[in-house]
């Protein structure tokens, strides 16, 4: 392949594979499935106007960076696009330095938000980069390549830093989509869709971004920072034909939509369910949402249309903690909300947030307790982490409670870097990893698991989940 676009997932780092997609940044140790880089493949679907097209996901395709290199061989991509986060940025690093010396004369674009959080320090800090995009990317990234390709040159356009001779120019924001329908849908076929599977039924899924942005003020989220404020929301009418795309060209059933609050607009959400019940589309899917949201009637009417699975930003079981991270939630409402899908039959998934500021070994534990009253049906557990431009990082480094400014420490699923007024950043860790093994290896938990186990795929997809949580038990340890 001559003159071509080269699209790079990187190798995962030290055996550890990680989720590079838009604000989530963690290893696969904190999350049970690998997610097909949606980013990369809308990339994909914009550059293939322009030039051939080559998508590599290291990470699924299971690629170190010798193997990576071997399958590229010696024809030189005119551009290379990489996608890095703050957890895996040292093997980010090490990889773009290894495309650099095999292909010296390509272009090296970067994306993600650890340019966007960092501007030009993050492209200073990695040397292998020509330029990188800020911000929401794909605007940005139609626009930059298509000047390069006729000019050669690096444009100085709104939303793009480059580097010119030992400095970092770096151009101004770009203004948000306001439509997201002008995107193009996802060139899914450049993929391998049968590499990303779900833990629970162990079927390909991917993803569909229904909505960007969120404008609840929750001090620890990167979301507001790189989509917005404003929630915009792609159309019924786009939504639902990327769902049949998928089902009529890629034969995938499975999706999990991707935004921060899906119920945001009840009216919107009814009547897209009640679409995919019209269209009998029979899709299997899941979504994340805020728990004062929902109520019964839009809960029966996700479950009607195939949900099988809601997460909830849950962060905390203590009402102190939600007020100090301005979560705008109580557990009243919290409680509520999971007894409400417990009543439509919609699985759960509580997210929790341990070492956020006022938390202490008694917060801590209210919400380990609250999480193993609620009925929910999984938990994620996190620490706090400070990313910049966020108000936690702000406060963070202002009251010196920073640990490691590491990138590479920045990591929602790893050991946390924060000391607290009450707890240091190991106590917090502990913690974490506490809830984690209580919540799960619960005899009362695993003997309702089992009683659901009906059919060998799903004991097989048992038998995965359980070596996750094993081995993710593990390697927390060893954080």
């Amino acid at each position: 392949m001559k003159d071509y676009i080269l699209l790079i997932n990187p190798p995962a780092v030290e055996g550890k594979d990680y989720i590079r997609e838009g604000r989530c940044m963690q290893s696969t140790d904190s999350w049970v499935a690998i997610w097909p880089p949606l980013t990369l493949a809308i990339f994909a679907a914009i550059a293939r106007k322009y030039s051939d097209v080559r998508i590599i996901d290291c990470i699924a395709e299971r690629l170190n960076m010798p193997e990576l290199l071997e399958k590229l061989g010696s024809c030189s991509p005119q551009v290379i696009v990489v996608n890095v986060a703050f957890p895996s940025i040292e093997g980010d690093k090490e990889a773009v330095a290894k495309l650099r010396e095999r292909y010296p004369n390509s272009l090296i674009l970067g994306f993600g938000v650890f340019f966007t959080l960092l501007e030009k320090e993050g492209l200073e800090y990695c040397p292998g980069f020509d330029a990188a995009i800020i911000g929401e990317p794909e605007v940005t990234f139609e626009e930059f390549l298509k000047n390069y390709l006729e000019s050669g040159e690096i444009p100085g356009i709104p939303g793009l830093m480059y580097k010119k001779g030992n400095q970092v120019v770096v151009g101004e924001r770009r203004e948000f989509i306001e439509d997201l329908d002008i995107l193009p849908y996802p060139a899914r076929d450049l993929l391998d869709n049968n590499l990303y599977r779900l833990p629970n039924n162990g079927q390909p899924f991917t993803l569909v971004n229904t909505a960007r942005g969120c404008y609840y003020p929750c001090i620890f989220c990167i979301a507001p920072v790189y989509y917005g404020k404003k929630i915009r929301r792609h159309s019924i009418e786009y939504i639902v034909k990327e769902i049949e795309c998928c089902k009529r060209d890629l034969g995938l059933n499975n999706f999990l939509f991707w935004e921060e609050v899906f119920t945001f607009d009840k009216n919107f959400c009814i009547r897209l369910c009640d679409e995919f019940i019209k269209r009998e589309l029979k899709i299997r899917w899941a979504a994340t949402t805020r728990a004062d949201t929902l109520d019964l009637e839009i809960l029966t009417k996700m479950k009607d249309s195939g949900c099988i699975l809601l997460g909830l930003g849950i962060e905390s079981g203590s009402d102190k903690i939600l007020r100090e991270c301005k979560k705008g939630e109580t557990t009243g409402q919290i409680k509520e909300a999971v007894a409400l899908c417990k009543k439509a039959g919609i699985p759960t998934m509580g997210h929790f947030i341990f070492g956020l500021p006022g938390e202490d070994k008694s917060t801590a534990e209210e919400s380990i307790k609250y999480a193993l009253k609620l009925g929910l049906d999984y938990i994620q557990c996190y620490c706090a982490a400070p990313y910049p431009k966020t108000e936690l990082g702000q406060m963070a480094k202002k009251r010196n409670w920073i640990t490691s400014y590491s990138w590479n420490d920045y990591d929602f699923g790893g050991k946390s870097i924060i000391n607290t007024e009450s707890l240091s950043a190991e106590e917090v860790t502990r913690i974490k990893e506490k809830a984690f093994r209580r919540f799960y290896f619960r005899l009362g938990y695993m003997a309702v698991k089992i009683r659901e186990l009906k059919s060998p795929r799903r004991i097989l997809n048992a038998l995965n989940f359980t070596r996750w949580m094993c081995s993710s038990s593990k390697q927390k340890g060893q954080k």
